[in-house]
């Protein structure tokens, strides 16, 4: 018999990596503010995990771009996090994901330049 290892982590991964749920995720709980500026018919999954190895049993994430209305990129980083306890570094811990996406976009943007030469 198989088993699921991370339940919690399948069904968020499963369930958000649907374009549609997604979008409709944002419309509901972005503030109107900044959903009136995406162009939401742009949303692609961009990555499934920045998490590493030893936190993926309680956590789940997946990285989305989207354009704005004026043509821009944008991310829309959407991280589950399954604590059984307060944590103080938590902060410390989602600014490692930020800047990983920074460092990846930063790497590709410097490839891109590269090729124009």
């Amino acid at each position: 018999m198989n088993t699921i290892v991370n339940p919690h982590a399948m069904f968020f991964e499963n369930i958000f990596s649907r374009l549609d749920i997604a979008t409709d995720f944002i419309k509901n709980y972005l503030p109107d503010r900044i959903v009136k500026t995406l162009d939401l018919s742009t949303l692609e999954l961009e990555r499934k995990s920045f998490i590493n190895k030893q936190l993926k049993g309680s956590q789940s994430d997946l990285l989305y771009k989207v354009k704005t209305i004026d043509n821009s990129l944008l991310y829309i980083y959407l991280l589950l996090e399954h604590k059984s306890y307060i944590d103080r570094w938590v902060l410390f811990q989602l600014l490692g994901y930020i800047v990983q996406i920074g460092d990846r976009e930063r790497m590709i943007n410097k490839v891109k330049r590269k090729k124009k030469t």
